[in-house]
């Protein structure tokens, strides 16, 4: 596919992983959806956090509107974080006007959301 258009109402929306989080995923390379980046829009509520975590590839975010908190550091519109491969960070906690990001992961088989510290050990301990 050489182009494709997707239009703001047609954005299909998918549930985070908390009841005030929704995404919506883009593969640049739909053949290849492996190795391909992926382009992901993250809608957040107010107050929603996010436990610390890593990815296994390479991350770059942008801040559409709204803000974040991640660990110390506050973040809001047009700020960007970038992270490489294993690097941990959070809590995420999201301001008071919500948050929407736009998050480009060098590969999408590597993007999944890996937890760190205590959100770890609360899924050892129930796996």
């Amino acid at each position: 596919m050489a182009h494709k258009d997707i239009f703001a109402e047609d954005i299909q929306w998918g549930q985070g992983t908390g009841p005030g989080i929704q995404y919506a995923r883009f593969l640049l390379d739909e053949a290849n959806a492996a190795t391909s980046p992926m382009v992901i829009l993250s809608k957040f509520e107010p107050g929603e956090i996010v436990d610390p975590h890593t990815h296994g590839c390479n991350y770059f975010e942008y801040i559409i509107e709204g803000s974040q908190m991640v660990g110390k550091v506050n973040f809001k519109a047009g700020d960007v974080r970038w992270a490489s491969a294993g690097t941990g960070y959070g809590p995420i906690t999201v301001g008071a006007e919500g948050c929407t990001v736009l998050i480009v992961f060098q590969e999408a088989a590597k993007s999944n959301t890996i937890p760190l510290g205590k959100a770890k050990a609360k899924l050892e301990v129930a796996g």
